[in-house]
């Protein structure tokens, strides 16, 4: 196996580390994007190896990051924490053991009453059968499983 070019190295790197300070980015999600830019796989993979070795780039470190924001976003459950890190090619292994570590003291059905909650708020003087199909269907996007998601929303539309 022949060494890269280390031009074609030099730009590649610069490439990624383009895409790296527009936006935190695993490697397969990198991976990607700088093969559609053009850039040989060996050529790409030195780049990739090397941005690990310096820790520029941390698949554990992003899947938290990840986690964290769509958490920012409102309550989640696992699967939709899954379903996004996936996306972003994160290994189910590490997906798991993040999810597990950010959601280790949440109870979902309580999560899913903090949504509700807050969307309900958010929602004044809706008629309860468009109130109660809009909140199910943010539940249900959130992740959260059916029967949580017909409790919680009878038990907050019920109490508003």
């Amino acid at each position: 196996m022949t060494t890269p070019d280390p031009a074609l190295i030099d730009k590649a790197q610069a490439a990624a580390l383009r895409l790296l300070k527009a936006r935190d980015r695993t490697r397969a999600v990198l991976r990607h994007r700088l093969l559609d830019k053009g850039h040989e796989p060996a050529v790409v993979d030195a780049v990739l190896d090397r941005l690990e070795e310096v820790g520029l780039l941390d698949e554990r470190a992003s899947a938290e990051r990840a986690v964290a924001r769509e958490l920012r976003k409102g309550s989640a459950a696992p699967r939709l924490l899954h379903q996004k890190l996936f996306s972003e090619g994160v290994s189910k292994e590490i997906a798991s053991e993040v999810i597990e570590a950010a959601l280790r003291d949440v109870d979902p059905e309580e999560a899913a009453e903090a949504e509700a909650r807050a969307w309900i708020r958010k929602h004044p003087g809706l008629d309860r059968e468009t109130a109660a199909r809009r909140l199910m269907g943010r539940l249900a996007r959130r992740g959260f499983d059916g029967e949580i998601v017909r409790t919680v929303t009878q038990r907050v539309l019920d109490e508003a």
